[in-house]
C-alpha cells in the first residue's frame, strides 16, 4: 500500500473535476478509480503503468504514466513518481507515491 501525495497540478486538477458538476462526473470516477487501483498497485494490469521518457521539467527523474481511460479521444493519464518516502510518527518507513499531473495525454 502507497500514500499518495499531491503535486500543485494534480491537486488543481482534481479540484475542477470535483467542482465541474455533472458534467465532469464520469471523468472524476474514472480518475478516482485510477488513483485507487495505483494507492493498492501501481502494477495493476489495467492502469498500463509504464515509465514515461523525458518528463517536461523533471528530465533526470523516472516518473510513470498509468492509465485513467484507453482508447478515448484525448485519454486521460496519471503522471507520477515513486517517493519521497516518509516516516509515521512511530518511525516507520512510509512507501509514498508523488502523484505530478492528472489530464489529458502529453
Amino acid at each position: 500500500m502507497f500514500t499518495l501525495r499531491f503535486s500543485d497540478d494534480a491537486e488543481d486538477a482534481l479540484e475542477r473535476l470535483i467542482a465541474g458538476g455533472a458534467g465532469t462526473e464520469a471523468k472524476l470516477k474514472k480518475v478516482r478509480r485510477a488513483l485507487g487501483l495505483l494507492q493498492t498497485n501501481p502494477r495493476y494490469p489495467g492502469l498500463n503503468s509504464h515509465q514515461y521518457e523525458n518528463f517536461p521539467k523533471l528530465p533526470d527523474e523516472k516518473v510513470w504514466d498509468s492509465y485513467v481511460e484507453n482508447k478515448t479521444p484525448a485519454a486521460w493519464r496519471i503522471y507520477w513518481m515513486y517517493g519521497p518516502n516518509e516516516k509515521d510518527e512511530y518511525g516507520t518507513e512510509v512507501n509514498v507515491i508523488t502523484v505530478l499531473v492528472i489530464g489529458p495525454h502529453l
